[in-house]
């Protein structure tokens, strides 16, 4: 009897790691290879500038050499640091204008459900009363009927 279970176990659970449907698994991230880029400079100029510090402390550098590395250093990590802020609003800017295109569903005024419950209009689901935006879809709440 333990046996068959053991065997009904293994067979589901190889059954089901085997027939993992493609739509339920998650796209895989797109990588902007140019952000990479500037996030591993990024990286070895902050390595730079710690290994650049011991060996000052450990007395290798005069004091004029280490302030001119590491004013030279910091110059290309702040046009490093400007150039990944310079990318990453341009992605959220690209990401409120297409956000801003679609078409907004029109929504009527949100319904009691039971127990104090909000019933979200635009897409059906149960919210609690505090609430003030939809758990499921993120759409606004009415007001008057969340308090």
């Amino acid at each position: 009897m333990i046996v068959i279970i053991c065997a009904l176990l293994a067979v589901g659970a190889i059954g089901f790691t085997l027939l993992v449907r493609e739509r339920d698994i998650p796209p895989a991230p797109v990588e902007n290879p140019e952000l990479k880029h500037l996030e591993t400079r990024r990286q070895v100029l902050y390595e730079n500038l710690k290994d650049l510090q011991f060996e000052y402390l450990q007395g290798k550098l005069s004091e004029a050499d280490y302030q001119s590395v590491k004013s030279g250093f910091l110059n290309d990590l702040a046009g490093v640091m400007a150039s990944i802020e310079q990318l990453l609003s341009g992605k959220e800017m690209a990401g409120k204008e297409a956000a801003a295109r679609e078409p907004v569903a029109p929504q009527g005024p949100a319904s009691k459900g039971p127990g104090g419950s909000v019933i979200c209009s635009a897409c059906g689901a149960e919210n609690p009363g505090q609430h003030r935006f939809c758990g499921q879809c993120g759409a606004a709440l009415s007001e008057s009927l969340a308090e």
